[in-house]
C-alpha cells in the first residue's frame, strides 16, 4: 500500500472518468496570439498531459468578443476566444494533444469585468450593480447590466460550451468565483439589484442557473458540468459559506456534476493565493460544501505539496485536488508519485512570479521551471547534442545545477565544481528564512542523486590547475550573487549581524570576528548534519538570552531580502526596518508586494522609508531621514544588514583570464542593478545548457 495510493484512484466527474485524483487548476497562461490557442499553449498542456495529470481545465475561454480592444483587466488579453467558431480548431488541437496521453480536459467558460454583446459594440466594463468598484485595474462599472443583456450573456455562454464539446473537450466549466462576473452577480457584496436576478439566494444565483440550462440545450444533458466558485468571497458585507450553502443545492437542481470550490475576490482585502496564506487554508469550504452535496467536491486554492494533497483525499476534505502552480512547477508531478519517487518532484516555492506576469498580461513564466517562459527552445530530453561536450560548470547554486541537469540530460560530459560542503548555494540560506525554499533545496539533492553521471566536486576551489586537468570543452561559471555589505561607524560592533555571517553559519563556519554564541550555533548545525531544523535554532529566531540575533532587532534594508527577513524573525522580537528608498519592497512583485508590507504593519513591525544607517553603538543605531535631514536614535540588540545581493564576476573574472571562452550564467543581479532571483539564476542555467 503506498503512502499516496487513494490521490491516483480513478473518479468520475458525470460520464468522463478521470485516471486520478490530480486537477490542473484553470490559468489565464498568456500563450495566445490574438486570443488563438497556438502551438506554444498546446505544448504547455501536452506536456502536462504527459506527465500524468488526470484533468487538466483550459483557464479563461472568453464567452464575449474582444478582437479589436484594450482591456483595463490586463489578464483578458492572454484568454483563449471561444466566442466564435474560428476558435474550434484550436480547442481541438489540446483536447487531442491531451487525450493521446490519456488525460482528460475541461474549458472554462470565463467573463471577467468587461464585456459587450458583439464586435460591433465596445468593450465596457459591467457589472450586476453599478455602485460597486470592478475587479483589479477596471474601477468603476461603466454600465449596469439589463436584463435583456443578461440573457444575452448566457446564450454566449451556450454557444461557448457548443464550440467546445464540438472540439472534444471533455467537461465545461462554469466560472463562478474569485469576484468575476458570474460570482459579482452570487455575492451580496456586489450584487444590489432588486429585480429576478438579486435579493434571494435563487435569484443571486438566476445567470449562474440560467447558464446551466443554456448549457443542457447546446450540449445535450450528458455533457459533464464543473462549477467553480467562492465558497466564502472574503469581501465585506458578500458571502460566508454559509450563503454559499444555501447556494448549492438551488445550482444542483440544475444539473450539474461537481464543484471546484476556491475563496476570496481578487481585490479581497485578505490574500488568498501568496506564501503569506497558510497551505491548505482554506480546503475545510470544500468540506462543508460536501455536507449538503453528493457529488464530487474537490478544493483548489493555496495547494502546493503532496502532504497537502494526502490529506484533503484521505481525510475527505475532498474527492479530488485542484492545484495550478505545482503542475507550472512540474509537469511530472503525477507520474514521479505514480512511479514512487515523490522525492524527485520539483515544488512549487509560491514565490508568485507566475502571477506577477500573468496579472498584467505577461506569458507566464516560473522561478524553478524555465522551460515555462523559454519554451521555444524545447526540452532537453527532445534536443539531444549533436556534439557531446565535456563541460565544467563552477558554481552549484541554482544555476549551476540547472546547467547540469540540462547539460546531463542533453548528453553532455558534466563535471560540477562548488567549495560548499553542500548543493544549493545561497538558497540554503533561504531556506532558513522561507520554509517554502525547503523542498527546493531537497529536490535538487534528489536530482543530482538520479543524475549518476555528472561529477559532483564539492568542497573543492575551481583552480586553473584543476579545470585545465579535466580538458574542457566548454567552462560555465555560475558563482552566485555577493551579499552586500555596508561600512559605517560601528561595522564592527559584536551586535552588527550580516547576511554573510548567516549565510557562513548555514553553511557550517564560524562568521569571522564573532564569539561563542556563533560557535555554538554552528556547532550544534554540524552535530545534526546541516538540517534545517537546527540552522534556524543556530540562528534561534524565537529570540531569548543565547540568541544570535537579540530580541531588539534593527534590519538594514527594506527590499526583498529585508522584508523577507523581517517576516521570518519578527515572532517574539520588536522589529524596526529601514532602507533609503522611498517606498519599501524593491524586488517583490505585485501580488505579494502590498500583502507583505500590511502584515507586516499589522504585526507591529515598524517600517522607516527614507532612513539612512549613521552608525552603531553597543545601544543601538543612529539613523536619519534623508528627506528631512532628521535624525534618532533606536535603541536596539542587534543590527542587522540584509541588503541582498549585489553583481559577482569575481571568480569569472579570474577564470576567464586562463579560460577566455567561459561563460557566465545566473549571476545575482543585472549591470543596471535589478535583482536577480532564483528564476534568473535558473533561466540562466537552462538557457545556456540548452545552447551547447
Amino acid at each position: 500500500m503506498g503512502k499516496y495510493d487513494k490521490l491516483l484512484e480513478p473518479v468520475k466527474i458525470g460520464n468522463v472518468e478521470l485516471r486520478n485524483r490530480f486537477v490542473m487548476l484553470p490559468m489565464t497562461i498568456e500563450k495566445v496570439d490574438n486570443y488563438h490557442i497556438v502551438d506554444d499553449l498546446v505544448d504547455f498542456y501536452e506536456q502536462r498531459a504527459k506527465g500524468g495529470l488526470g484533468l487538466i481545465e483550459i483557464g479563461s475561454c472568453y464567452v464575449s468578443d474582444c478582437y479589436d480592444s484594450t482591456p483595463k483587466y490586463h489578464t483578458t488579453t492572454g484568454a483563449c476566444g471561444i466566442w466564435g467558431d474560428e476558435f474550434i480548431p484550436g480547442f481541438k488541437r489540446v483536447a487531442d494533444a491531451c487525450h493521446k496521453h490519456g488525460a482528460k480536459v475541461a474549458a472554462q467558460l470565463q467573463l471577467c469585468y468587461e464585456w459587450r454583446a458583439n464586435g460591433d459594440d465596445p468593450l465596457i466594463s459591467v457589472a450586476p450593480s453599478a455602485d460597486v468598484m470592478s475587479g483589479p485595474f477596471v474601477g468603476m462599472p461603466e454600465h449596469e447590466l439589463t436584463v435583456d443583456e443578461i440573457h444575452t450573456i448566457v446564450k454566449q455562454y451556450g454557444q461557448a460550451a457548443r464550440r467546445a464539446k464540438e472540439a472534444g473537450i471533455d467537461i465545461i466549466e462554469i466560472h463562478a468565483g474569485i469576484g468575476y462576473m458570474v460570482m459579482r452577480f452570487l455575492s451580496k457584496y456586489s450584487n444590489h439589484r432588486t429585480d429576478e436576478y438579486g435579493g434571494s439566494e435563487e435569484n443571486r444565483a438566476r445567470l449562474l442557473t440560467e447558464i446551466i440550462d443554456e448549457i443542457h440545450e447546446t450540449c445535450g444533458k450528458d455533457m459533464p458540468i464543473l462549477v467553480r466558485m467562492s465558497a466564502d468571497d472574503l469581501m465585506p458585507g458578500g458571502n460566508r459559506i454559509e450563503d454559499t450553502l444555501k447556494i448549492v443545492p438551488i445550482v444542483e437542481a440544475h444539473g450539474i456534476d461537481a464543484w471546484s470550490i476556491q475563496a476570496g475576490f481578487h481585490e479581497a482585502p485578505r490574500p488568498v493565493a501568496n506564501a503569506l496564506v497558510p497551505e491548505g487554508e482554506f480546503i475545510d469550504l470544500a468540506k462543508q460544501v460536501k455536507t449538503v452535496s453528493k457529488l464530487p467536491v474537490f478544493p483548489g486554492t493555496r495547494i502546493t505539496g503532496l502532504e497537502m494533497c494526502k490529506k484533503v483525499v484521505d481525510e475527505g476534505y475532498g474527492d479530488m485536488v485542484g492545484m495550478g502552480r505545482s503542475f507550472i512547477a512540474d509537469p511530472d508531478l503525477p507520474n514521479k508519485v505514480a512511479a514512487g519517487h515523490p522525492e524527485q518532484v520539483r515544488s512549487c516555492i509560491v514565490c508568485s512570479r507566475c502571477l506577477d506576469n500573468i496579472f498584467i498580461g505577461k506569458p507566464c513564466q516560473c522561478s524553478v521551471n524555465a522551460n515555462v517562459f523559454n519554451s521555444e527552445l524545447g526540452l532537453p530530453e527532445d534536443h539531444p547534442a549533436e556534439t557531446k561536450k565535456n563541460v565544467v560548470i563552477i558554481g552549484a547554486g541554482p544555476a549551476g545545477l540547472e546547467a547540469a541537469r540540462v547539460a546531463d540530460i542533453r548528453g553532455h560530459k558534466v563535471t560540477l565544481i562548488d567549495h560548499s560542503d553542500r548543493l544549493g548555494g545561497l538558497i540554503n540560506m533561504a531556506q532558513v528564512l522561507n520554509d517554502k525554499m525547503e523542498n527546493y533545496v531537497s529536490y535538487w539533492n534528489a536530482e543530482m542523486a538520479n543524475h549518476p553521471n555528472i561529477d559532483i566536486r564539492l568542497k573543492t576551489e575551481a583552480t586553473p590547475e584543476l579545470i585545465r586537468s579535466l580538458n574542457p570543452d566548454e567552462v560555465l561559471v555560475a558563482p552566485g550573487g555577493k551579499v552586500l555589505d555596508l561600512d559605517f561607524p560601528g561595522r564592527d560592533s559584536k551586535n552588527v549581524v550580516s547576511s554573510q555571517d548567516i549565510k557562513d553559519m548555514v553553511a557550517g563556519k564560524v562568521p569571522e570576528g564573532k564569539g561563542m554564541l556563533w560557535k555554538a550555533a554552528v556547532a550544534a548545525i554540524k552535530a545534526q548534519g546541516g538540517t534545517v531544523g537546527f540552522m534556524r535554532m543556530g540562528l534561534n529566531m524565537a529570540s531569548g538570552p543565547t540568541a544570535v540575533v537579540g530580541k531588539r532587532l534593527l534590519i538594514v534594508g527594506g527590499g526583498f531580502a529585508g522584508l523577507e527577513t523581517a517576516g521570518a524573525m519578527n515572532s517574539n522580537r520588536e522589529v524596526t526596518v529601514i532602507d533609503t528608498a522611498k517606498k519599501l519592497g524593491n524586488g517583490i512583485g505585485i501580488i505579494d508586494k502590498n500583502p507583505e508590507l500590511r502584515k507586516l504593519k499589522s504585526e507591529g513591525v515598524n517600517l522607516m522609508p527614507s532612513t539612512e544607517l549613521v552608525e552603531v553603538n553597543k545601544k543601538g543605531a543612529k539613523v536619519r531621514n534623508i528627506e528631512t535631514g532628521e535624525e534618532q536614535f533606536i535603541e536596539c540588540d542587534t543590527v542587522l544588514l540584509s541588503l541582498g545581493v549585489q553583481q559577482n564576476t569575481d571568480l569569472y573574472d579570474q577564470i576567464k583570464k586562463d579560460f577566455p571562452e567561459a561563460k557566465l550564467l545566473g549571476d545575482a543581479v543585472t549591470p543596471d542593478g535589478k535583482v536577480f532571483r532564483t528564476l534568473e539564476a535558473v533561466k540562466g542555467g537552462f538557457t545556456t545548457a540548452m545552447a551547447l
